[in-house]
């Protein structure tokens, strides 16, 4: 019955989520609201609805739905999308998280907060919602002005803010500290930081060799399947470090975006997502009683109202500092006021782990609903608030943000970077990178011994042979790495060593020689940090230390070659962009897009939907620019933008259009692109092609050819065969003439075919058709 009664609370969750979500998108609202709502009417908390008979269950379900959430949040984050960013919007997201911190740490003081309570409200206040933060901008037709790019930009960043945030507190709450010390909290970021890079380095190394097999094999169910096994696994690694279930998926998640096969792992599960995650948030819901919802009402509303003016002041601030315009700045502060996933998420963490009282969950769900539902109503009137808020600003802060964008401005456009800075600044990004990978390799050695010790690996070992063994490996990845490394330090040495000894009197060997000391004895200290010395005895130690100096001395030409393999395999994933042109064209869309206020133009995308009437036409025939006044300025395909939108380009279902025209006119080209067509019968069921064979007779055709019969123009059929006594003649062309008796192959549909019969009719009489195969569906 365990079965039964699992599938019948699935099935109530579903369909609750379902009907819940439907309504609120039909009044404008995100579905997330619905499912949360749904939740908390299902729930256990709310009789005589509480139908959900195993909540325990489907808590456990509802991890395998942030699993799949945290993977497609990763899938919408890349590194090249970083790059793309920019320092400035990666600045600007980490100064407005510190100010946020800040402000919620002023707010725990007066409120009486403990600091880790502090620390876990503040963690749900620093990140909005990506989610419905697209949602507001797609609805309100900002997708190509800069603020809203800017904010879309640092909603990402923020996933990866939120991200970090919850690991930490998850490791501060399971250590039990208030707060844990800035030491602690440091080495929890170094350990964290190793982590992430060891399983995205590996990852990239991997996982781009996995999906080129599965995809040579055209298999997308074994894709799906096998990438699925990998997110839980990589899932299960970051529980088995200490970290949360979300990071593993999140990074998973992360480096498939870096992949060519992203659209298709995205598209494959899509279905799995939507599922899970609606069941995710269905049962954050049902941990939420509607008592003490009732009970924190008042705080709620306070809570509102600090996370409403907070945020913008402390996004705005940070973007003005890294040199947005004040106006922009404070623009895109407006967007980034509603709260999502991550709060529940945090909040969830705190109440489990009694950081939290049991009333800051529907406390924190409150306060998000609201922030959700206040968003747009702000947008759509932002700009009335926004000259208010100019008036009643002091002239003198006005000219000081004036002044200070023009001087960032300035110094953006004419700074000049030293010769030595251009030659090493390349070169430390790898060293950080290098350290955190020998970092990872060495601290997190322990549980992988621990997973192959317990493994059937084991028993092919005796003894202590599975311990050199292992640490013997461990040793030459180390080495690998570690040599890389001082190639790198020795290149900054050297070229600090001849700058310096330009400008100073002292000589360019010795200056040189005295960095490659110090960086030595800093990275032996490192080292002996991290190295794990109580795993095997000193001896131990000394016999794969020494091995690693015969290596080193005798295969080091082969060590740097597998370095610069492994390095050239990560440069080729990360140069190839997932989206094509997409995000390049992002940034230039924006620029596209200023300067159109003043002639009363917008841009508009509009994405073809599979029942539209008009697939297949052509754009001459839909006659937009004449009937609309708009213009198709471009169409998206599979990834691939098409620019010359001439009047002979057909239009296809997924196919989205760049219209360009005035608001009346793009809303009634947008009523005329949103046209469904007639279902006349069930005939479209056998829409598709078939091959048939035909006996040409004695007529007016025999004896023409094919191009001038015009088979195709006339009934649609293609001719694809001729066979003619012992002669089989494939795919003829058009000068080849047809003689009576000739068996023709034939491919075409039903109502094609019927056309051709009549056709061949008009010549005389015909043999039955009879069908050959079925060419395609």
């Amino acid at each position: 019955m365990d079965g039964i009664n699992l599938i019948q609370d699935l099935a109530i969750v579903l369909l609750a989520a379902g009907f819940a979500g439907a309504l609120c998108k039909r009044i404008g609202l995100s579905v997330i609201v619905g499912y949360l709502a749904a939740g908390i009417l299902i729930g256990p908390y709310t009789p005589p609805f509480s139908f959900v008979t195993d909540v325990a269950r489907i808590q456990t379900l509802s991890q395998v739905g942030l699993v799949f959430l945290m993977f497609a949040i990763g899938l919408g984050l890349s590194l090249t999308k970083l790059g793309r960013l920019g320092l400035p919007t990666l600045i600007a997201t980490g100064l407005g998280a510190f100010l946020m911190l800040n402000l919620t740490h002023l707010l725990g003081v007066f409120v009486g907060w403990t600091s880790m309570q502090s620390l876990f409200v503040a963690s749900m206040f620093v990140v909005s919602s990506s989610a419905v933060i697209a949602k507001i901008v797609s609805e309100l037709k900002l997708s190509h002005e800069a603020y809203a790019q800017r904010a879309l930009g640092i909603t990402v960043m923020e996933d990866v803010v939120a991200v970090v945030m919850l690991t930490v507190l998850a490791s501060q709450a399971q250590a039990g500290g208030d707060g844990g010390g800035g030491a602690n909290v440091g080495s929890l970021l170094a350990t964290l930081s190793a982590f992430v890079v060891l399983l995205v380095g590996g990852g990239l190394l991997l996982v781009p060799r996995l999906l080129r097999r599965l995809d040579g094999r055209a298999d997308p169910e074994l894709q799906t399947i096998i990438v699925a096994g990998v997110l839980f696994l990589l899932a299960i690694c970051a529980a088995k470090a200490g970290y949360s279930l979300a990071l593993g998926a999140f990074l998973l998640g992360a480096v498939v975006a870096e992949m060519p096969q992203k659209t298709g792992v995205e598209k494959s599960f899509a279905g799995m997502r939507d599922l899970f995650s609606s069941v995710f948030f269905v049962a954050i819901g049902m941990m939420i009683d509607i008592r003490l919802l009732l009970d924190v009402w008042p705080m709620i509303l306070g809570l509102f109202a600090f996370v409403m003016i907070g945020r913008p002041i402390a996004i705005g601030m940070a973007l003005v500092v890294c040199g947005t315009h004040p106006r922009e700045a404070r623009r895109a502060g407006l967007l980034l006021t509603p709260l999502g996933e991550f709060s529940f998420i945090i909040a969830q963490l705190g109440v489990s782990s009694a950081v939290l009282p049991a009333s800051y969950y529907p406390l924190a769900v409150g306060t998000s609903i609201l922030t959700v539902l206040a968003t747009p109503f702000i947008n759509r009137n932002a700009g009335p608030l926004l000259l208010a808020i100019e008036r009643l600003e002091p002239r003198w802060l006005v000219h000081a943000l004036e002044a200070y964008h023009g001087w960032i401005q300035q110094a953006q456009n004419g700074s000049t970077s030293p010769l030595a800075w251009k030659l090493i600044r390349s070169r430390i990004p790898q060293i950080c990178v290098e350290m955190l990978l020998v970092t990872g390799v060495l601290i997190f050695s322990r549980q992988i011994f621990s997973m192959i010790e317990t493994s059937p690996l084991a028993h092919w070992f005796e003894g202590a042979r599975l311990d050199y063994a292992f640490w013997s490996i461990i040793g030459l990845i180390t080495l690998v790495l570690l040599v890389a490394l001082w190639r790198n330090v020795s290149a900054i040495a050297m070229i600090l060593g001849e700058s310096l000894g330009g400008s100073t009197r002292l000589p360019a060997p010795a200056i040189e020689k005295t960095l490659r000391t110090v960086a030595g004895l800093a990275l032996g200290y490192w080292l002996y940090s991290i190295l794990p010395l109580d795993a095997l005895p000193v001896w131990g130690w000394l016999v794969i230390g020494t091995a690693a100096l015969v290596v080193v001395a005798v295969f080091s030409s082969r060590l740097v070659y597998w370095h610069s393999t492994w390095q050239s395999s990560v440069q080729q994933v990360l140069s190839e962009d997932p989206d094509g042109a997409a995000g390049v064209r992002a940034t230039a869309r924006v620029a596209l897009d200023q300067g159109l206020e003043s002639w009363g133009m917008h841009l508009e995308e509009y994405v073809v939907h599979d029942a539209a009437d008009y697939a297949g036409c052509d754009l001459a025939q839909l006659a937009i620019p004449s009937r609309f006044g708009c213009s198709v300025i471009e169409v998206e395909r599979n990834g691939y933008v098409i620019t010359r939108t001439g009047p002979d380009l057909r239009i296809y279902p997924g196919d989205k259009l760049l219209l360009l025209g005035q608001p009346e006119g793009l809303a009634a080209a947008r009523t005329f692109l949103s046209r469904d067509k007639e279902m006349v019968d069930g005939s479209a069921e056998f829409s598709g092609s078939i091959l048939q064979t035909h006996t040409l007779p004695a007529g007016p055709h025999s004896g023409q050819t094919l191009a001038s019969l015009g088979v195709a123009r006339e009934t649609g059929v293609r001719i694809v065969g001729i066979h003619r006594g012992t002669t089989k003649i494939i795919n003829p062309g058009g000068n080849e003439p047809l003689q009576a008796g000739d068996n023709l192959l034939v491919v075409g549909t039903l109502d094609e075919l019927r056309a051709f019969r009549r056709w061949l009719r008009g010549g005389g009489e015909t043999t039955p058709p009879f069908p050959l195969a079925r060419a395609s569906t």
